[in-house]
């Protein structure tokens, strides 16, 4: 049916009226859009455009020895940086800026991947005087690049105790997200190992910042505002650099560990570990050709051979041996024993370095008698060498505060059950007595079993943080001896395992570590491995009659504890002897 002429006006006016409030509403929907949803963002857009917020790093905390000498500080570096939302022709600039710095763009895209629009990404970090001023001619071309002032970290002394002190390393994406909650941000150095990693938190200033007006070319016109940042404080050390010094050029190019600790209060005076690396190579982030480099070494120059890898410990776990016959009075100082240069059990002949004839208690110890050693662990048996070794700390992370620490072995019965599927033999038994077979420690958890015998019975936890300074000097934090239990034995016990130990180095095996004007204690060991030669140990204490100090050396396939490793801890008693004793004549204890 056809509408009458004079309806046709109306209806399409009443049309014409239904889309003209349909499209206002849209338009009024996107203003509301604009305006209410997404107005802060343009508000901050359109301030971007006029302003930069510039975040002022705050320089990381220093790190002192227990001298006060410094072993990390800063100095000023500048960085190049991107910030996204202000990037001209951005393909042309990028280009450019892959050119200037030597940075595959590829790399640069990365690095703007994800990132907030407002927020200056760091391309290069510690650039040259050439590249600062090339950027500054062509401003005008490279709109959204930036030059940040950064404090560096600085490793003054290379190579020196780097498994202690750590290195830095840009924050990665899943510790972003766990440590995003205390104010990091994507681009953020961070410590990825040793105390730079422990302390990372305290080293970690709080950082300022700056409002900067800009001109259409992103040329700054004047800072509009400034907040200063506040520096991390300094983290003090139990380390001496010149102990340390001292352990590591007598470790010289062998591959291996050497731990110096104050058996009274668990501080560690030195921790050497060989092969190294320089930390300053990290400082400002590593290139990848470095990286491969160092990561794919087969001598594996990242890894703290104190504390990080396990070790069979040969004759030194002789010290745990002798410690569990003589507490379950299995022997005692005057226990005589026969070496006639082997022992034969079940069938299989075991032999000894050689007949050491008829020893004593004391002789055995001195002379690292297997024949005896064997004889005991059989009296003892394996629960009872496995509960020593575990009440003197193996078997377990010494609780030491550097990331990284393993927990060794202490094998028992049921461990080789389960693990090995097989039932353990009397054969088992006598290669634990002598820290062959299963048993696996870390020179730092012998160091501490040094150190309890050496105080008597006290297990501490070792540790590296002496105290805590704020940035003005002021003391926030000082540690204390953790002691994490008490062996209580007999004193004859004590006396007896003592003498054997002082035998050792005056007249026994380790006659290498002996240090004149002081009484020094110990024990060598030459620990078999199916990967090489036998490791070598030496681990002792002096002065023997008051200990102060502890020293364990771990020198990789050196073959013989008593001349790869006892010449070592020889060097480091002397170099102590030197530094210490003077002062402990004087004032009592360092």
């Amino acid at each position: 049916m056809r509408l009458p002429v004079e309806e046709r006006p109306a209806r399409r006016i009443a049309v014409l009226a239904a889309v003209l409030t349909g499209a206002l509403g849209l338009l009024g929907l996107r203003l509301w859009q604009l305006q209410v949803l997404q107005g802060a963002y343009y508000d901050q857009l359109a301030q971007g455009n006029r302003l930069r917020i510039n975040r002022l790093p705050a320089p990381r905390g220093l790190i002192l020895d227990r001298r006060g000498i410094p072993l990390v500080t800063n100095r000023p570096s500048f960085s190049v940086a991107v910030l996204p939302m202000a990037l001209g022709d951005r393909r042309r600039v990028l280009e450019a800026l892959s050119r200037l710095l030597g940075v595959p763009e590829v790399e640069i895209l990365q690095k703007l991947r994800g990132a907030p629009p407002f927020a200056l990404v760091r391309i290069q970090r510690d650039v040259g005087i050439r590249v600062l001023t090339t950027l500054e001619e062509w401003r005008t071309d490279l709109r959204g690049v930036a030059v940040i002032a950064d404090p560096l970290r600085s490793y003054p002394h290379g190579t020196l105790a780097a498994h202690v002190l750590g290195y830095l390393g840009e924050i990665s994406g899943p510790e972003l997200e766990r440590l995003r909650p205390w104010g990091y941000e994507m681009g953020d150095l961070i410590g990825k190992a040793g105390v730079e990693r422990q302390y990372d938190r305290l080293l970690r200033g709080e950082d300022g910042e700056q409002v900067v007006e800009v001109d259409a070319a992103g040329r700054p016109l004047r800072v509009l505002r400034q907040q200063e940042g506040r520096p991390g404080n300094t983290v003090v050390l139990t380390l001496d650099l010149r102990l340390q010094e001292a352990a590591e050029r007598a470790l010289g190019a062998r591959p291996g560990a050497v731990v110096a600790m104050d058996p009274r209060t668990g501080e560690i005076l030195a921790m050497a570990s060989w092969p190294s690396y320089d930390p300053n190579l990290f400082a400002v982030g590593i290139p990848p050709e470095t990286w491969r480099r160092i990561a794919g070494d087969r001598r594996t120059p990242l890894l703290n051979r104190a504390l990080a890898t396990a070790y069979e410990p040969g004759s030194v776990f002789k010290v745990v041996t002798g410690l569990a016959a003589l507490r379950t009075r299995a022997a005692d100082a005057g226990s005589t024993f026969l070496c006639p240069g082997s022992l034969t059990l079940g069938g299989r002949v075991f032999r000894d370095l050689r007949a050491h004839g008829r020893v004593t208690f004391r002789s055995g110890v001195a002379q690292s008698c297997n024949v005896m050693f064997w004889q005991l662990g059989l009296r003892v048996g394996p629960i009872q060498l496995a509960r020593m070794a575990r009440s003197l700390g193996f078997g377990e992370r010494t609780g030491v505060d550097l990331p990284g620490e393993v927990e060794g072995i202490v094998p028992t019965p049921e461990y080789k059950r389960q693990v090995f599927g097989e039932p353990w033999y009397p054969g088992d038994t006598l290669n634990m007595a002598i820290g062959q077979g299963f048993t696996l420690v870390t020179p730092l958890q012998v160091a501490r079993m040094m150190a309890a015998v050496a105080n008597g019975g006290e297990v501490l936890q070792p540790r590296l943080l002496r105290s805590v300074l704020s940035p003005e000097g002021r003391v926030l934090y000082t540690s204390k001896p953790v002691v994490l239990r008490r062996l209580s034995l007999p004193p004859e016990v004590w006396t007896a395992i003592r003498e054997g130990l002082a035998a050792v180095v005056e007249e026994g095996t380790g006659r290498a570590a002996a240090v004149e004007g002081i009484r020094v204690a110990g024990k060598t060991g030459s620990a078999e491995t199916s990967r090489g030669r036998p490791h070598a140990w030496f681990a002792g204490y002096a002065p023997a009659e008051d200990p102060r100090l502890v020293v364990v050396v771990l020198v990789e396939h050196g073959a013989r504890g008593g001349i790869a490793a006892a010449p070592i801890a020889r060097q480091v008693i002397q170099a102590w002897k030197h530094l210490y004793a003077p002062t402990e004549a004087a004032a009592g204890r360092p």
